[in-house]
């Protein structure tokens, strides 16, 4: 059975709606500087699939379960902890000159988002070309961090929220589970939208 398309484009970016985090969220100005860019290889090893090139600041997307960042029983949404992960965002065609499998692959990176060290993203207006999450190089931030200065600037469609799951899924525990198994939206999503601009402590104004 082949593996089934991405979200179209126009399924993964929405202007910020929510008075709370979601998993999928963008943020400007994350640092990742302390990450190590350098591995021992043997000359019979297999051509690169991570991309190893120095990122200091820039664009972040979270993956921190949503519903593991807020106390599910309490009335008002509250943070169930400070801890938020989040992964460096590049220009897919930097991360494709430095990384021989993406490079092979970019076809299907493009079409069915197939790379399960990476996700897809197609640009976001203002902010990046088209570029990759890279799954593999998680940093950890304080809640505080994101929302002093404000640093979220969009967050993701439903169905782009979907795909991020499937990928963590396959990168993390590395099981293929059928989009449909995925709910798409979150449990209570309704109850956090906000009418307010901007939504959120975290939104850039």
């Amino acid at each position: 059975m082949s593996e089934p398309h991405r979200p179209p484009d126009d399924e993964y970016w929405v202007e910020p709606w929510a008075r709370v985090l979601f998993s999928g969220d963008v943020f400007e100005a994350i640092p990742f500087g302390d990450q190590p860019t350098s591995v021992l290889t043997d000359e019979d090893a297999e051509p690169a699939k991570h991309y190893l090139g120095e990122v200091a600041f820039g664009y972040g997307l979270l993956i921190s379960p949503t519903c593991d960042m807020y106390n599910q029983l309490a009335r008002e949404p509250r943070p169930a902890h400070p801890y938020r992960v989040l992964v460096p965002i590049l220009p897919l065609e930097e991360v494709a000159a430095r990384t021989d499998a993406v490079d092979r692959n970019i076809g299907l990176l493009r079409s069915r988002d197939s790379l399960a060290t990476y996700m897809y993203l197609p640009p976001l207006e203002g902010a990046f070309e088209e570029s990759v999450a890279c799954l593999f190089r998680p940093s950890l931030v304080a809640d505080d961090f994101l929302a002093g200065p404000p640093r979220r600037i969009a967050q993701m469609h439903a169905e782009a929220r979907r795909q991020l799951k499937i990928k963590l899924a396959r990168y993390w525990a590395r099981v293929d589970v059928a989009r449909e198994k995925f709910p798409l939206g979150e449990r209570d999503e309704a109850k956090v939208r906000s009418d307010e601009s901007p939504p959120s402590p975290y939104d850039v104004r």
